[in-house]
């Protein structure tokens, strides 16, 4: 709520100023580009790490929350050590994604201690795509706004 607070009083100075409406629409879709390339960066970071992590047999262990981070995080078993997944744990179908009587194929990051297991390769892929197109679509519309 005051995120919105503040962006409507930073509009309001904005307006005060006599700054058009198109260039306050060509600002905020700037911003909500800058926010998309952010996250496009970080999957293109994720996955460049993924192709120099060695692959691994893990077992699940248990879904907890690691000290350094604030989220939940999917523990595997590699040759008796536990590593945390690098992503977090998935909030719905824990049940059916984790299941204890498997055995897992992982990608193992040894230097940071951690695990891409099946579920964060997915989310890399569906995070490339979809960050992606959705860069090229905002960038497509701020070049519209500005040459119009």
């Amino acid at each position: 709520m005051e995120f919105l607070f503040a962006i409507l009083i930073i509009i309001v100075i904005l307006k005060i100023l006599g700054v058009s409406n198109g260039a306050i629409a060509v600002g905020g879709l700037g911003i909500i580009e800058l926010i998309i390339i952010s996250s496009f960066i970080l999957f293109i970071v994720a996955t460049i790490s993924m192709l120099f992590c060695k692959r691994r047999t893990a077992s699940f262990v248990r879904i907890d929350k690691d000290e350094k981070q604030r989220f939940k995080t999917a523990y595997y078993s590699i040759d008796g050590v536990e590593y945390p997944c690098i992503f977090p744990s998935e909030v719905i179908l824990n049940d059916k994604m984790y299941r204890t009587d498997r055995t897992y194929n992982v990608l193992f990051n040894e230097r940071r201690g951690k695990v891409y297991d099946i579920w964060c390769v997915l989310t890399c892929i569906v995070g490339l795509l979809s960050f992606g197109a959705a860069a090229a679509a905002s960038g497509g519309m701020i070049y519209m706004m500005l040459t119009y």
